[in-house]
C-alpha cells in the first residue's frame, strides 16, 4: 500500500454482541472507526467468532464511515443497518474534505472520486470528487462507472485531475477494511510485522516496556489484536502463538470489571503511538 510504516488493528466479529440495540451498535463501531482514524491505522481487520459473527454490520459501518460524504450516495446502498448512521462524528481525515469549491482546488491537490460517466473508445471518464460539478479523468484507462480512485489535480484551466495510486499520497488516507476467517491464521501471513496481543494477562505498559518494543526488531509494521467481550485471545490462538508475540496490559489498574474492546482499542493506540514506528 504504501511505503511508510503501517498500522493495522484486528477486533471480533463478536464486538456488538452485548446489545441489540442498532444504535448502540452502531455508535460502538463508529468509536473504532475514530480511534483508527485519530492513530492512522491503514487496516480494520474483523476476525470471525464462532460464538458470535456480526462481521457484516461492523464491516458496513466501518466502510460507510471511511467513505468521504459527498461519495456516500453513490457508493453505498441504502440499507436497514444504516438507519443510525447520521448520528456518527465525522472523521475529518485528509480524504474527506469539507471544500466543495472548485475555484478553490490546488494543482497537486488528492481527492477520493468516483467514477459517474465512462464514454467513448479513447476511454473518456468523468469523476465525481466533491465539487459542484463532475470533472474530466486524464487516463488512458477505462473505468466503470461506480469505481472508487484516488486522483490528482494536474490542471486548474480548465479543471482535471489524473488517477494516483494510494502509495503515492503523502499522507494519511484512510483504513481498508477486512473480514477473515481465522486470526490465528491472519496473524501467521503477517510475517513482516510486529505484532501485539492487548490483553488484561500481559505485561502492564511502562515507558521501559513501549522502549522494548521499539527496539525489538527491525519490523516496521505493527498490528494489534484485540479479545471479544466475552473472552480474552487465548480463545482465538493456540498456547505457541500466545508465546509467540508480545502480549502487554495497557490498562494496568484498571477501575472497571471490564473493559470494553472499543475502550482498550483508543487506550492500546494511544500508548503504540508514542512508539517511534515511522522513519
Amino acid at each position: 500500500m504504501t511505503g511508510r510504516c503501517e498500522r493495522a488493528i484486528l477486533i471480533p466479529s463478536s464486538l456488538t454482541m452485548e446489545s441489540r440495540d442498532t444504535r448502540v451498535n452502531t455508535l460502538k463501531v463508529g468509536q473504532i472507526a475514530r480511534a483508527a482514524a485519530v492513530f492512522r491505522v491503514s487496516r480494520i481487520v474483523i476476525y470471525r467468532d464462532q460464538e458470535y459473527n456480526d462481521s457484516r454490520f461492523i464491516s458496513m459501518i466501518l466502510r460507510y464511515m471511511e467513505t468521504p460524504q459527498y461519495l456516500r450516495k453513490l457508493l453505498i446502498p441504502r440499507k436497514e443497518e444504516l438507519r443510525h448512521v447520521g448520528m456518527l462524528p465525522p472523521l475529518r481525515t485528509s480524504h474527506h474534505p469539507i471544500n466543495s469549491k472548485s475555484e478553490s482546488l490546488k494543482i497537486g491537490e488528492f481527492r477520493v472520486g468516483a467514477v459517474v460517466e465512462s464514454v467513448g473508445s479513447d476511454g473518456g471518464v468523468w469523476v465525481e470528487i466533491g465539487i459542484n460539478r463532475p470533472i474530466p479523468l486524464r487516463t488512458g484507462e477505462k473505468y466503470p462507472v461506480g469505481q472508487r480512485l484516488n486522483v490528482r489535480i494536474f490542471s486548474q484551466e480548465p479543471l482535471a485531475a489524473e488517477p494516483v495510486d494510494q502509495k503515492d499520497i503523502p499522507h494519511y488516507w484512510g483504513y481498508e477494511t477486512e473480514v477473515v476467517d481465522s486470526l490465528e491464521g491472519y496473524l501467521e501471513s503477517m510475517r513482516d510485522t510486529r505484532i501485539v496481543l492487548a490483553s488484561r494477562s500481559g505485561r502492564a505498559i511502562t515507558p521501559q516496556v513501549l522502549q522494548e518494543l521499539v527496539q525489538s526488531g527491525c519490523k516496521c509494521d505493527l498490528a494489534v489484536a484485540f479479545g471479544s467481550p466475552a473472552r480474552g485471545l487465548d480463545a482465538f490462538l493456540s498456547k505457541e502463538s500466545m508465546k509467540r508475540y508480545e502480549m502487554i496490559n495497557t490498562i494496568p489498574h484498571q477501575g472497571t470489571e471490564t473493559v470494553r474492546v472499543e475502550e482498550a482499542v483508543f487506550a492500546t493506540l494511544a500508548l503504540l503511538n508514542l512508539m517511534s514506528l515511522e522513519d
